[in-house]
Formats: C-alpha cells, sequence, structure tokens
C-alpha cells in the first residue's frame, strides 16, 4: 500500500472562521499529527478536504 501524500499546496494560512486551511482544508491539528496519523485516517480525511474548500468558496472567503 502506497502511502497517503500530503494535501498541503504551500499555502498555509488557517481561516479562522471555518477552521481549517485555506490552501489544503486540513485543520491546524490535521496539518501537525500527519505523518503519524495511520492512512486509513488520512484517506478519511483527504476525501473531507474538496468539500471543505469549496464550503468557503460558497461562503464567498
Amino acid at each position: 500500500m502506497t502511502p497517503v501524500e500530503t494535501p498541503c499546496r504551500r499555502i498555509c494560512k488557517q481561516d479562522r472562521k471555518a477552521g481549517f486551511c485555506i490552501g489544503c482544508g486540513r485543520t491546524v491539528r490535521e496539518v501537525f499529527s500527519w505523518i503519524d496519523l495511520p492512512d486509513e485516517e488520512r484517506e478519511r480525511i483527504g476525501a473531507e478536504l474538496p468539500l471543505r474548500l469549496k464550503s468557503l468558496e460558497t461562503e464567498g472567503r
């Protein structure tokens, strides 16, 4: 099984209202624990990221 790559896009800025990074969609906790998370957890989080980022667009941020 290939490890899940980081979704980091090097646009590291947390949107405080949304609670996650505007670049990758991860929370601060997810960013800092990413390397230690099991692949299954990274896959689960990765599946949520597009929806998180889409929510910023729909809210005009």
